[in-house]
């Protein structure tokens, strides 16, 4: 289920250079590894740090469609601490979600380098939503007024 549903193939992912590698669903872990494009950069020629929150949130974006059984989320808050500098070369996180409400998930993030070694961790608050187009009820609300 999971390799067929998280295959990365929107935009902001593809951009990112993502692909999803594994869900463990005993612990709700989900695995993704992103290569860097050269444009996040920064003058050390490292990961810009600021853009290791898009991975990650990708990542815990993932954990929360796992958690809540396909549902979308938007991210309310993300908390990101940079442990140590990413070399642009392919990484991996690991997210979970920690606790899922009814509409609210709160999920966890690491991010590990290419040698394996910790190198951010990063927490969220995100609010489950339906697919674009679906009401709260269900299918069928193309986003019409009421």
């Amino acid at each position: 289920m999971a390799g067929q549903h998280l295959s990365p193939s929107w935009p902001s992912a593809r951009t990112m250079g993502a692909q999803f590698v594994s869900h463990d669903e005993a612990s709700g872990t989900v695995e993704m590894a992103f290569t860097p494009p050269d444009g996040f950069a920064n003058m050390r020629g490292s990961v810009q740090g600021g853009l290791l929150a898009g991975p990650m949130d990708e990542a815990m974006g993932a954990a929360v469609y796992l958690a809540t059984g396909g549902k979308l989320q938007l991210t309310l808050d993300i908390n990101l601490s940079l442990l140590r500098p990413v070399a642009m070369e392919r990484f991996t996180v690991k997210a979970r979600a920690v606790r899922s409400g009814r509409k609210v998930t709160f999920v966890e993030a690491e991010l590990f380098d290419h040698e394996g070694k910790l190198s951010a961790r990063a927490t969220a608050t995100t609010l489950v939503t339906g697919w674009p187009g679906e009401s709260q009820g269900g299918a069928g609300d193309k986003g019409r007024g009421a």
